[in-house]
């Protein structure tokens, strides 16, 4: 796991009600970041954000405001980002030319909003600013007199108006004088740091092989693909299927055979325990895990339940304690798979049908802990009986696995 960091300062209405957040490249708990390099730090900012700690944890139902370099106007991934809530800052550095109104005008057809940051009006950028949503303003650098004279050129426009670096009680006023709608800086609120933890790229690999595993029947050429696209995953998946455990009369040397031996079964539970062995070195931990999801699923197979039950309590039990093993929250790791209500439910809250069968795992775990016979989905000496064959099942699977 690696740690990310992301700077988040508040915006606020002439009201000073949160309307949402601009969102900062942070290389650690600083109050400001060095940027050499524009895009490397745009680059980075966009996947802690939207990928790694995930935009509602950053800012929940509000906006977000997030800096453009030129060299992500036209670039793919800002099409992946929910226009309905994030704005996107054209940096005042960007040269304006025919090239950069084309590529706003397509990201306004897109349903962004575009802001103007630290915006300072030239005439021969009129038909960007005819096109902006919002402009940003800088009232530490402009000044009051020079502030006064750009409010009155861009209220021909139209177009909203942001007061940044806003420091002072009078300035704050002074600006809502102006009509300024939206305010930032110190006289409101300081930026802070949020911290995250970045999955790697094999984790993240499984996490969406997982996601992908979670559908009714894909099929083996879509998971194919998606385990082709981590080399290190394909590896371990072809060499468990050639293993003694699970090899046939002869081996096969193909990642769609390798699929198709396995099984989406078997593949779904290997991935989530890659996840987990190549993320900890704490071996009680893992075998914990591994214990509760096997009992999940030889309880769901006492209760008489489908294969396609028992295969969904196995997931139950196994994210139960993944967390705790990978050390980032269950909330952030449930982002990535989007299960159904009633399992986020169980596993986030402990409530809703699927929770007592966690409690019944969770009691084994405990010296003096025993399972609720009134709420136990199966009678206590059957689901003693069951923990020693799920302890049984994970000694001997993590021992088959060691060995390749």
């Amino acid at each position: 796991m690696q740690p990310i960091f992301v700077g988040r300062q508040p915006i606020f209405d002439d009201q000073e009600n949160l309307v949402g957040f601009e969102l900062l490249f942070r290389a650690g708990h600083l109050d400001a970041a060095s940027v050499t390099d524009g895009d490397l730090a745009t680059s980075d900012l966009l996947r802690s954000a939207f990928i790694d700690i995930g935009l509602e944890h950053l800012v929940g139902d509000h906006l977000a405001f997030v800096n453009l370099t030129r060299g992500f106007l036209e670039h793919e991934v800002i099409t992946s980002l929910p226009p309905e809530q994030v704005v996107l800052e054209i940096l005042e550095d960007v040269e304006i030319d025919a090239e950069v109104i084309a590529a706003v005008r397509r990201l306004k057809g897109s349903g962004f909003r575009i802001a103007l940051d630290d915006y300072q009006f030239q005439e021969s950028h009129a038909e960007l600013v005819e096109l902006a949503d919002l402009v940003k303003l800088d009232v530490l650098t402009l000044g009051p007199e020079r502030l006064e004279r750009e409010v009155a050129t861009l209220r021909a426009f139209g177009v909203e108006l942001l007061a940044e670096k806003v420091e002072t009680a009078e300035e704050y006023a002074h600006c809502r004088s102006l009509g300024f709608s939206l305010f930032q800086g110190f006289h409101l609120s300081f930026p802070h740091v949020i911290e995250g933890q970045r999955l790697e790229s094999l984790e993240l690999a499984l996490l969406r092989l997982l996601k992908a595993l979670q559908a009714p029947d894909p099929s083996p050429g879509e998971l194919e693909e998606l385990i082709a696209a981590e080399p290190g995953l394909a590896i371990q998946l072809l060499r468990i299927a050639n293993s003694p455990a699970y090899r046939a009369n002869r081996p096969t040397d193909s990642l769609y055979g390798a699929i198709l031996r396995l099984g989406q079964g078997r593949i779904k539970r290997l991935a989530m325990l890659m996840v987990l062995r190549g993320s900890s070195d704490q071996t009680q931990g893992l075998e914990q895990v591994m214990i509760r999801a096997r009992m999940g699923m030889l309880m769901a197979r006492a209760l008489g339940l489908p294969a396609e039950e028992c295969e969904r309590y196995f997931t139950l039990g196994m994210l139960s304690g993944m967390d705790r093993v990978l050390g980032v929250p269950l909330r952030r790791i449930l982002g990535e798979l989007h299960l159904s209500p009633e399992m986020e439910q169980a596993l986030l809250e402990g409530t809703g049908p699927l929770a007592p069968m966690l409690a019944t795992i969770a009691a084994f775990e405990g010296a003096s802990a025993e399972p609720d016979s009134d709420k136990a989905p199966v009678p206590a000496p059957v689901s003693s009986r069951l923990y020693l064959e799920a302890v049984r099942w994970t000694e001997d699977l993590l021992a088959s696995l060691s060995e390749n």
